[in-house]
């Protein structure tokens, strides 16, 4: 497996900002890194980020057909959770491509359809999306950082937060909606 981390210092003055950049480096290397580049300039800095931008249109081209998740987990269990999604990409053979944002805990799983006939996709990718879903939430985390649960992740709602809260948002749906007419079919319909 292997992972690139970007990391962005900022600080009131140059001198502390290198010294903390020495410091991350030195914390790197000692956890297992292989290199350590610290960009130098402004040029550099951009490229690397441009680079983490262009991310989802890199894996179109690797797989046109692919699905993305979104899951969440408190920072101290991103290892725990990449370790897990890579034995399970493994034993599901479908191929998992992760990014994110580690500072607030955000990985973007994606499931690359690559050279599965569409039968074994159309098993594979809702098996490793169910397992997703109970790993980040065996971690403390959630099935979604940042997109919501949406149609796409309303039958996992329950499970997720529990029927209790699930009651709560339907009066309150039905309070401000009784007629059903704000996003009808939607979430709570």
């Amino acid at each position: 497996m292997t992972a690139q981390l970007l990391i962005q210092l900022t600080g009131q003055r140059q001198e502390e900002v290198q010294a903390d950049m020495d410091r991350v480096g030195e914390i790197c290397l000692d956890h297992g890194a292989l290199d350590v580049l610290v960009a130098q300039d402004s040029a550099t800095r951009d490229r690397l980020w441009e680079a983490r931008r262009l991310i989802i249109e890199a894996l179109k081209h690797e797989s046109p057909i692919h699905h993305m998740e979104d899951l969440s987990v408190p920072r101290a269990n991103i290892p725990n959770l990449l370790g897990s999604i890579h034995a399970m990409s493994e034993r599901l053979g479908v191929r998992a491509l992760c990014f994110g944002h580690a500072g607030d805990g955000n990985v973007h799983v994606n499931l690359m359809k690559d050279n599965l006939s569409d039968e074994e996709w159309e098993t594979k990718w809702p098996t490793a999306q169910r397992e997703l879903y109970a790993l980040a939430i065996s971690l403390n985390g959630a099935i979604t950082g940042e997109h919501g649960i949406g149609a796409t992740r309303k039958a996992f709602l329950a499970e997720t937060i529990g029927q209790k809260p699930v009651e709560i948002m339907r009066g309150i749906k039905q309070v401000f909606d009784p007629n059903l007419i704000l996003n009808p079919g939607k979430i709570f319909a």
